[in-house]
């Protein structure tokens, strides 16, 4: 992420990325950093560190000054700390790492006009190369190795540390790579650990440093009301417990005011003269107003629910309680054969399973960003949440949307039995950081909000006008009824009238235009007229899979077209096969 700002005429570009402790080789977010940090030529670095755990932000920040990059150490989270005991001589954590430390706060602008000024600075300060002094082995084969690097930007110490750390990626910056390894290998002879021992020494350092601007003042207080809270919630059967009735109630909202919504909005649409009287007089006005029926009922059906679910997440984020339920489902996750590090990209793919698919990258090998990308079949997005309470729920009842996600819930499960058995990946911890209770900010929980719906503002709204106008024109030339002849035997067989067809295939395109379109085919009386159990059916078969389009085309950039294209036809097959099989199981009962 890229963005430029003009400080009184001086404009400088902020590159923001993955919040990482070490700039190693552990997953694709370190690799990330260390690419924009070496490849590029930058002023300096802001690094956000957390004051209640100074150390470990301590690593990177020594790691970044050995490679001779400016840093301004910006110190979040201080007044948690100050809370918890914890206080940081500033002034002396500066001096010691010969870099400016400043105090902010991002919520209440504290700090900020401080950093903004440092950072306008930052050029104009000398250059300084922190130097740790490691053991004298250490030393001994950093000497050795210095003498072979030729010809290189960065300084000849941080690129000799980085190639005994075992960086392998470093190589591409040397010039005379087969001398370096030559001698390299001659040093593993004699000293086997050194990379082992080069991380233990950088931490002693950070950790040194840490605990001498520190201060920590015991708290004579009774347990805190957050101690007492996080045992319940942490609590291996207490805190499933609280996860399950939460979501049940946020459920309950969803459904409820999402309902509510839905309603006014399609009321209103139902009163626009150019819908409701069909306009069947020219060519123009026919797809001009299924263009505006799509656009209104794609509206009406995802926007309550997409902006209810945002709004909800956002709210668990900022109170703390989100990465509370994410060490809860991770429990869960690992008897699934899933690595702890998977729920991050699980957790996002109820937003939006492209970016999801992206963010597979914080885990180590191909193999287990295949097998996490697989359930993304079962993780509904936004745009699926939008289907099973808009369509389900609103034409149907509760208990059907509820069953779509229960049934989604039981066909991972199968899924994994399987997938589990022919991946056989090893079982990792999840270490998360588990942020303090805080009272939420509304400005703050709207701006996130927003934030994560523009994309339905900007992509998906043109795409609802755009679904509209080519199922129209489609209907016109006879397309669509060549279409609903030919794919009669998958309706048949998920015992759905043939035209539902239509918004099964657009809502590959994109989800949200399920709903749309099914309206644009049946209208509101045609969608009232099918039975629970085809509304049920129908929720199963639109929801189970690769959601779109876009996210088949992000798995296709990830693990390439073979294993894009045929996990995204297992899956949907996978799901027609078992809606329908359900749907004869309770219609033959």
């Amino acid at each position: 992420f890229k963005a430029k700002k003009n400080f009184s005429g001086v404009v400088v570009e902020f590159q923001d990325t993955p919040g990482i402790y070490s700039i190693s080789e552990g997953n694709e977010g370190e690799k990330v950093t260390k690419r924009a940090l070496l490849d590029e030529e930058v002023a300096g670095v802001v690094l956000i560190a957390d004051a209640t755990s100074l150390e470990r932000s301590l690593y990177i920040a020594l790691q970044i000054l050995e490679a001779g990059i400016q840093i301004i150490l910006a110190l979040n989270f201080v007044e948690d700390g100050e809370k918890k005991g914890i206080t940081i001589n500033y002034k002396k954590l500066a001096r010691l790492l010969g870099v400016p430390v400043i105090s902010f706060n991002p919520l209440t602008k504290k700090g900020i006009p401080k950093l903004i000024k440092a950072v306008l600075e930052i050029e104009r300060k000398p250059k300084r190369i922190f130097k740790i002094k490691y053991d004298d082995h250490l030393e001994k084969g950093i000497a050795e190795l210095i003498p072979q690097i030729k010809k290189i930007r960065l300084p000849k110490r941080f690129a000799v540390l980085r190639i005994l750390e075992k960086d392998q990626s470093f190589y591409r910056y040397l010039k005379n790579k087969q001398a370096v390894k030559k001698v390299e290998n001659g040093l593993k002879k004699y000293h086997p650990q050194l990379a082992k021992d080069i991380s233990v020494a950088r931490y002693g350092t950070a950790s040194f440093i840490a605990g001498k601007v520190t201060q920590i003042v015991s708290l004579k207080k009774r347990k805190k009301w957050e101690e007492k809270l996080d045992k319940i919630l942490l609590d291996k059967i207490g805190g499933p417990a609280v996860m399950g009735i939460s979501l049940f109630i946020a459920f309950g909202i969803l459904l409820y005011f999402g309902n509510l919504i839905q309603t006014f909005l399609l009321n209103w649409v139902g009163d626009l003269p150019i819908i409701s009287n069909g306009a069947e007089s020219s060519l123009l006005l026919v797809v001009l107003a299924q263009g505006l029926k799509g656009l209104a009922a794609g509206v009406a059906i995802a926007l309550p629910y997409v902006f209810l679910f945002y709004l909800l997440l956002s709210l668990l984020e900022d109170i703390g309680i989100l990465s509370r339920f994410i060490v809860n489902a991770q429990r869960f996750l690992r008897k699934l054969g899933l690595p702890g590090e998977s729920f991050i990209p699980l957790a996002l793919g109820l937003g939006c399973t492209a970016p999801a698919v992206r963010s597979t990258r914080v885990l180590v090998s191909k193999k287990e960003q295949f097998y996490t990308a697989s359930f993304f079949a079962f993780i509904p997005c936004s745009s699926r949440i939008a289907i099973i309470m808009g369509i389900v729920g609103f034409y149907g009842s509760w208990q059907l949307s509820l069953a779509v996600f229960a049934t989604l819930l039981i066909l991972g499960l199968i899924w994994a039995l399987g997938m589990k058995k022919i991946t056989r990946l090893k079982n990792r911890p999840l270490l998360i950081e588990l942020p303090p209770y805080r009272k939420p900010l509304i400005k703050n929980v709207l701006n996130k909000s927003w934030l994560r719906m523009k994309s339905f503002v900007y992509v998906v709204i043109p795409l609802l006008v755009l679904g509209g106008i080519a199922y129209g024109i489609l209907d016109l030339i006879g397309f669509t009824a060549v279409t609903v002849k030919y794919c009669s035997v998958i309706t048949d067989w998920l015992g759905l009238p043939a035209g539902a067809i239509i918004p099964l295939a657009f809502g590959f395109l994109q989800k949200d235009l399920t709903g749309a379109m099914l309206l644009s085919v049946f209208g509101s009386s045609g969608v009232l007229a099918l039975t629970s159990l085809q509304i049920y059916t129908f929720g199963v078969a639109a929801t189970v899979g690769i959601p779109c389009i876009i996210a088949w085309g992000m798995l296709t950039k990830e693990f390439g077209f073979k294993k894009a294209f045929v996990l995204t036809l297992a899956t949907i097959i996978y799901g027609f096969l078992f809606a329908g099989l359900i749907w004869r199981m309770i219609a033959f009962f």
